[in-house]
């Protein structure tokens, strides 16, 4: 083989394998390896529009409602990302936690619960 060619190669190979292990990652639909972007969306969600840190603390320490830091979840068991998303897209019943706190989308849900997991599981600081 020349080697222009094998260069060639190896380089579509790599792409592929990356365009794979995006779209692995990006239809997970538990435990996302989340983009840093999406952790950032759903920060400023989380301390702006969700109102989120009203009764979860801006530290995410808890008060008025659980922290959402510990590895104990009240409502999300298992403090999965689909257990969060179920918490923050459906409320809690009986609770002050209502479905899309603060009259966020569906998406910015996501971002929120993107933030919440990831900081949960040491993937990102509060």
């Amino acid at each position: 083989m020349r080697p222009f060619l094998i260069a060639a190669t190896v380089g579509l190979g790599a792409v592929i394998s990356s365009s794979v292990a995006f779209a692995q990652d990006a239809g997970a639909p538990t435990d996302p390896d989340v983009a840093p972007a999406a952790i950032a969306r759903g920060r400023a969600i989380f301390r702006g529009t969700g109102n989120c840190l009203m009764c979860h603390g801006a530290n995410l320490e808890g008060g008025a409602a659980p922290a959402l830091t510990a590895q104990t979840w009240k409502d999300a068991k298992g403090g999965t990302y689909s257990a969060i998303l179920a918490v923050v897209t459906g409320g809690v019943t009986g609770t002050a936690m209502l479905a899309l706190p603060g009259g966020i989308t569906p998406v910015q849900a996501q971002q929120v619960s993107a933030y919440v997991w990831a900081v949960s599981h040491g993937k990102a600081k509060v």
